[in-house]
Formats: C-alpha cells, sequence, structure tokens
C-alpha cells in the first residue's frame, strides 16, 4: 500500500506531536526532579522569583548549580554554602553527603532553601547548638 503526500504529513505531524507531548515541560523541571530535595518545591530553590521566564534570574544556588559538573547534585554542591547563611547546601536539602538520597532522620519540614541567606535549615546545627538552644526554651539557662 503506497502513501500519499497529505497521509505521510498527517503520520509525520502525528509522530512530531507524540515525541513534543512526552517532554517535560521546560528544562527546570527536570532539573528540579533531580535535585535531593525532600520536596520538589518550586523555582525558587533556584531562582529569585517563584515562575521564572526562562533560565533567568538565577539566585546563589541557582548560579552554583548552573556551573556545577553538568548540572548534577554531587558532594562537591553539597558542601558548598551558595547563599552564605552558614548551612551547607546539602544541609538545607536534607542531603548533606551529595549522594542524591535524604539523610536517615531528617524531617523534610525543616528544609530551608540553599539559595535565600537566612534560610538555615535545622539540619545544620550541631549537638551543643540544639542544647543550648533547648535551654533557652526549657529555662534552665
Amino acid at each position: 500500500m503506497k502513501l500519499t503526500k497529505r497521509q505521510k504529513l498527517l503520520i509525520g505531524l502525528g509522530s512530531l506531536i507524540l515525541v513534543l507531548s512526552s517532554v517535560p515541560a521546560s528544562a527546570s523541571e527536570t532539573l528540579m526532579l533531580s535535585m535531593p530535595m525532600g520536596v520538589q518545591s518550586s523555582c525558587i530553590s533556584c531562582h529569585n522569583a517563584t515562575n521564572p521566564p526562562s533560565g533567568d534570574n538565577l539566585n546563589a544556588f541557582g548560579l552554583d548549580f548552573s556551573d556545577s559538573n553538568g548540572q548534577t547534585w554531587s558532594l562537591e554542591l553539597a558542601s558548598l554554602d551558595s547563599d552564605g547563611d552558614g548551612c551547607s547546601n546539602g544541609a538545607e536539602l536534607g542531603d548533606s553527603d551529595g549522594n542524591g538520597v535524604l539523610d536517615q532522620g531528617v524531617d523534610i519540614h525543616t528544609l530551608s532553601n540553599p539559595g535565600v541567606a537566612g534560610d538555615c535549615s535545622s539540619a545544620g546545627f550541631d549537638e551543643a547548638t540544639w542544647s543550648e538552644l533547648k535551654s533557652l526554651f526549657n529555662g534552665s539557662r
């Protein structure tokens, strides 16, 4: 059976639509899913806006992630403190060793944004700091 020009065009268009519909909405969506966050939250992990029009307007973490080895999560990126707030990116995202798996015992409700200074998760505190904080609230100081 020989296909007409019109049938070939329709098959080609149908194939193109099928391929395009299987591609993620944006590259950023794919990148967000590759991060080890307890909550693959939103654009604000890497951008200064909640709905950026493109790959522009990156925050400090977004710039470091963009510059990392092929935009991949790693120990090197987890060890950085992109926003300079005293917590490593890994501590803020709940994956301090950069292996892509949340650290044991991480409460996803305490995670913070590695691109926003001052938004430091409790995962970055050591035991002595926790003891000090608890004593303040328990009045045992």
